[in-house]
């Protein structure tokens, strides 16, 4: 039940780019720009900075367990079976909220731009994109990579063209709701940005990832941080904060005012391409969490299964793509978006705490031949603390969605514990009643 190594550099960190993109910067840029005014572009840099701190631990966490899962992995591994699928539970369902709007963005523009209807795209999307994960890792890759180049070309073409009708005395004042709004814009910055992780979830199908995984975090957050700030820059120069932050579609509304009605058009088209590479990117994260969790028998033995021919969790990406398309109709975005909040953080939370057990369990000569994270133990206590501080602006609806999520997972451990633990009791008398010599 293992994975085949078959991501170069190249398709990981079109795999950390695509899953950051196409969500953050089309459909919650505009929330934040509500929340910070002009001063996104420094809640933005907040939130980066602190991608960049858990990044750095991922990537030691990762090139010391290099296996599927993620998150799961690593706190299964220091902190026991329990505590270990409580979060791996909880890492799954911030994959799966944030998944279900990006892909009811993706419907929405795609009916804006075609008139097609957004559900039933939605969907569409969700099932094309499983069947190519099924076909193999590699070929999925290769199309991450395409979209991935598409998009960023054209976000530079948007660039190119607004920067030139920025207002000035738009960004006056900068920081109109002070301290706590550039706080609440950077959970939503972080938010945004976070899909780097996507790329230790799939560790196992890395080439060399000791070394791929660490370049692949730092170039996908590095390039995305690029990208926002000069949409963001544009956005908040051409439409008041207090027209994107009303907005549902923040950046056709900043592309309107200098490019007139083609801007939407464009908008919607690079749209449409890049909401696609990040469902793609979720896919994989959750699937592969799936895939783990099988194999240490939470879910299933089932979905640790491996097709022969493809080299793919076919049942982990069927369970996924099911489970997406059940949260993509039954879910909004206001609770997705607060439920993912809640989950990523905690998972990041006890992530981190993994990451000094582990610490302690390893030996300076292993450390050696492991990537190491730099100025130890300030950066993971820094990124630590970071993570509870983004605690506080998470609202009731997201903290009670994610403990009803989390007493879920609670309930299936227990009850596959309880099975695992009946199925050995029968293999134990069993066992017995053919040790019992015949008497004549």
């Amino acid at each position: 039940m293992e994975l085949s190594r078959k991501l170069g550099l190249k398709e990981a960190t079109a795999l950390g780019i695509g899953a950051m993109v196409g969500a953050g910067i089309f459909v919650l840029s505009g929330v934040a720009a509500g929340k910070a005014g002009p001063a996104v572009m420094v809640a933005f840099v907040l939130a980066a900075v602190l991608e960049i701190l858990l990044g750095l631990c991922y990537a030691e966490l990762a090139s010391r367990y290099p296996r599927a899962g993620g998150s799961y992995e690593y706190v299964r591994e220091t902190m026991g079976p329990l505590v270990g699928t409580l979060i791996g539970w909880s890492y799954w369902g911030a994959w799966l909220a944030a998944s279900s709007f990006v892909s009811q963005g993706f419907g929405n523009y795609l009916h804006a731009l075609t008139g097609a209807p957004p559900l039933i795209s939605a969907v569409a999307l969700l099932i094309i994109l499983g069947f190519l994960n099924i076909l193999g890792v590699k070929f999925s890759g290769v199309v991450q990579v395409g979209i991935v180049i598409v998009e960023i070309i054209l976000l530079l073409c948007f660039f190119s063209f607004g920067v030139k009708h920025v207002d000035i005395s738009l960004y006056t004042p900068f920081a109109p709701n002070g301290i706590e709004g550039i706080l609440a814009a950077a959970l939503v910055g972080f938010l945004s940005m976070v899909g780097w992780d996507g790329i230790v979830a799939a560790g196992e199908e890395i080439k060399n990832p000791s070394r791929t995984i660490p370049k692949a975090i730092f170039s996908s957050i590095f390039v995305v941080l690029i990208l926002y700030l000069g949409l963001l820059y544009v956005a908040t120069g051409v439409v008041s904060w207090q027209e994107l932050g009303a907005s549902a579609v923040p950046v056709s509304l900043a592309s309107e005012k200098f490019l007139g009605a083609f801007g939407p058009l464009l908008v919607n088209i690079v749209i449409v391409i890049a909401l696609p590479a990040t469902a793609n990117a979720f896919i994989m994260s959750i699937s592969r969490t799936a895939f783990a969790m099988g194999r240490n028998g939470l879910l299933s033995v089932r979905f640790s299964y491996i097709h022969p021919r493809f080299q793919t969790p076919v049942w982990a990406i069927i369970l996924g793509v099911f489970i997406q398309i059940s949260f993509t109709v039954f879910s909004s975005v206001n609770i997705a978006v607060s439920a993912t909040g809640f989950l990523y953080l905690l998972t990041f939370i006890f992530t981190m705490i993994a990451f000094f057990i582990s610490r302690r369990k390893v030996s300076a000569e292993q450390r050696k031949t492991q990537f190491q994270v730099p100025f130890y133990p300030i950066t993971p206590i820094l990124a630590l603390l970071i993570c509870i501080g983004l605690l506080i602006p998470i609202g009731s609806t997201g903290v009670l969605t994610g403990i009803v999520w989390l007493l879920m997972g609670l309930g299936l451990y227990l009850l596959r514990h309880q099975m695992v633990k009946r199925a050995d009791d029968k293999r134990s008398e069993h066992k017995r009643k053919m040790t019992i010599p015949v008497v004549k």
